[in-house]
């Protein structure tokens, strides 16, 4: 290649800036002189700088924007600003974030039909491809790295492939049916997948074959370095639990209701598996608690004070991954971190209860973790899980993943410069 490549990378937070950060380090070893420009979302933020990135957001885009149109957006985004904060996004990025996305649907879909959207759907309702046009044009990236979240992640995408642009897109989990990124009928040049059942679930929805390479997970790689088992033992010695069972609360809102269920969307079953292993540890003197709410939500519940039993985990402050390897046991709905734990063999039990384990997808259908009724039923599960320990599953197995998306990525570059030379 006669010179340096440009890449952009766009993700958000949690798992999908997670399965990014290893694939940049992974092309900067292989390309030296690559120029990433990685936009790094919401909370996704925090965890980029982190890593040593010095990522871009909303904020900084938005001179692409004419003056005009940027009071518009700003004035929008103050409208949606409710409601719409995280302790670890500063204001004009939020205000950015939303009045920028706001402003494109008004783009998409006239200022009416925009309004009924955001009262309907509100952040979730934003595809601010107009925008990542813009982007696109700005930046002149040779290749878009992304994850399979919607809304910006969806729209460079398909802004990249309007512009003649390859893309690759990492699916953190199944795609199962009724996934909607499996769903998707613009498609990314290649998506990188967990495992041959995943791809398998990408080709019955359509997807074509020779677009998918099966590479596994990134943001599971540090799990397999010594650098994170010696902070595992770390943390249990600085606790004073180096003898004792751990176990990992890895619990999040559920996104939607479901009538087979008594626990309904929102907050209410995740405090109340909180509250049921809080009184639980204080029954077995050999056991401690890690409690860890999703990075997105956790400064909107009480936190109730440490013990020399209950540790709480604030995100953004230490890695999941020396959680779970800390961990004796992980308990979860459908959180990643039930993957991420069962791939280095740890028990994980999952609420069968869960609204979204019922509507979206169960670990334990899949075969991930052991299967928990309702919170009534977790003390004696914990229990069972930590005195007879079940044997590892079948997802237990080492995958370093970010050499092989990696290597899918410098494939489409020499592609794209191959075409270009012809």
């Amino acid at each position: 290649m006669s010179r340096a490549q440009r890449i952009l990378a766009v993700a958000y937070g949690g798992g999908h800036i997670a399965m990014m950060l290893p694939v940049l380090r992974a092309l900067r070893a292989r390309l030296p002189g690559v120029h990433i420009d990685l936009m790094a979302l919401t909370t996704a933020r925090r965890a980029a700088r982190d890593a040593g990135e010095n990522p871009l957001g909303y904020a900084d885009l938005l001179p692409l924007l004419s003056p005009e149109e940027q009071t518009r957006a700003l004035d929008m985004g103050r409208a949606l600003q409710s409601g719409n904060t995280h302790p670890d996004i500063p204001e004009a990025e939020t205000l950015a974030y939303l009045g920028i996305n706001a402003w494109d649907l008004q783009q998409q879909v006239g200022t009416e039909a925009a309004q009924r959207l955001l009262t309907a759907k509100g952040r979730h309702g934003f595809y601010p491809l107009h925008f990542f046009r813009g982007v696109i044009a700005h930046l002149r990236p040779d290749l878009v790295l992304a994850t399979n979240s919607p809304r910006s992640e969806q729209a460079v995408v398909d802004a990249a492939a309007e512009a003649g642009i390859p893309s690759l897109a990492m699916l953190d989990l199944f795609g199962l049916p009724g996934d909607a990124f499996a769903a998707r009928t613009r498609y990314p040049s290649r998506v990188c997948v967990l495992s041959e059942a995943v791809r398998d679930n990408l080709m019955a929805a359509g997807w074509p074959r020779d677009i998918i390479a099966i590479t596994g997970n990134p943001a599971f790689d540090a799990l397999h370095e010594a650098t994170t088992r010696d902070a595992a033992n770390a943390l249990r010695a600085r606790l004073g639990w180096t003898d004792k069972k751990i176990v990992l609360l890895a619990a999040h809102p559920e996104p939607c209701s479901h009538p087979a269920t008594r626990w309904t969307a929102g907050d209410a079953l995740p405090l109340a598996m909180e509250a049921a292993l809080r009184d639980w540890v204080l029954t077995r003197p050999d056991a401690r608690l890690i409690v860890r709410h999703h990075p997105n939500h956790w400064h909107r519940y009480p936190r109730l004070p440490d013990s020399s039993q209950v540790y709480f985990s604030v995100p953004g402050e230490e890695p999941i991954d020396s959680l779970i390897l800390a961990a004796d046991c992980v308990v979860v709905q459908t959180t990643t971190v039930g993957l991420q734990a069962a791939s280095v063999g740890i028990p994980v039990l999952a609420m069968q209860c869960s609204p979204g384990a019922l509507s979206v997808f169960s670990l334990v259908d899949l075969g991930i973790a052991q299967g928990v009724a309702d919170v009534p039923d977790l003390p004696a599960a914990v229990d069972a899980a930590l005195d007879h320990r079940p044997e590892p599953t079948a997802w237990a197995r080492p995958m370093l993943a970010a050499q092989s998306v990696a290597n899918e990525s410098l494939q489409l570059l020499e592609q794209a410069y191959r075409q270009s030379s012809t």
